[in-house]
């Protein structure tokens, strides 16, 4: 069994104690994209990729205790942090392109096509977010849920913070340990799934939710220089 933690981090601590959950029609982003333009104008959809990016943030910057309401500047910060997760343009390319593959990997005359989303997930992603871990940094996921040609279905997508894992050579079996904005305070949130049979269609099952995951790829962090804010009562702006 090998296993690795980050030192130090606890969801209770490391990531906020509030859901992934915001008043109707707030925030309004609006952003050109190779593939038209994204508007997200009703919180329903949520910050969660603005969320982890800024758990992410605090925690690199040494922060032990953070905000305990999304109020301003923090909610700000979320919508920009957002922004940053989708990497754009290449990120929403992402996001897309894994949407419209199916999870196997589809082959003709015995010679292999385009690649799936389990062949994606257990032989690229998977050793890129097993190096970053053991190199003692956390990863952002992008989980892919949805599945389609559809726009429309972009905001099905998810992300999620990744703290640790553990893999069983003799099964093959990874879990993943996370922190997911919409399970504030569950530090036994996981992401689990097996590195055998590549090429067949496996689901990923989330410890709150089950096999609801088609695809999970390492999204590109970058560490601000600044440190998020710590004073949620600030009207300085980001």
């Amino acid at each position: 069994m090998a296993s690795f933690q980050l030192p130090n981090f606890k969801v209770q601590t490391h990531g906020f104690s509030f859901p992934n959950s915001f008043p109707p029609g707030s925030p309004v982003i609006d952003v050109a994209t190779p593939l038209g333009r994204i508007r997200i104008g009703d919180a329903t959809y949520g910050l969660c990729g603005g969320m982890v990016f800024a758990a992410m943030d605090y925690y690199l910057h040494g922060a032990n205790e953070l905000p305990a309401t999304a109020e301003q500047p923090l909610f700000r910060y979320f919508c920009k942090r957002l922004l940053d997760s989708w990497n754009l343009p290449f990120g929403v390319l992402k996001y897309y392109d894994w949407q419209r593959r199916s999870g196997a990997t589809k082959s003709r005359a015995g010679v292999s096509g385009l690649e799936g989303l389990t062949r994606l997930t257990t032989l690229k992603e998977w050793p890129r977010i097993q190096g970053e871990l053991n190199a003692g940094r956390p990863v952002a996921l992008g989980l892919v849920k949805a599945h389609g040609y559809s726009l429309k279905k972009l905001n099905q997508n998810h992300q999620v913070l990744c703290y640790g894992y553990d893999y069983d050579e003799t099964t093959q079996e990874v879990s993943l340990s996370i922190y997911d904005p919409n399970y504030p305070g569950d530090d036994s949130a996981r992401l689990t799934f097996h590195l055998l049979n590549p090429d067949a269609e496996q689901r990923i099952r989330h410890s709150c939710e089950g096999p609801t995951i088609r695809g999970l790829f390492l999204t590109n962090y970058i560490r601000p220089v600044e440190a998020p804010p710590s004073n949620i009562n600030s009207t300085t702006d980001i």
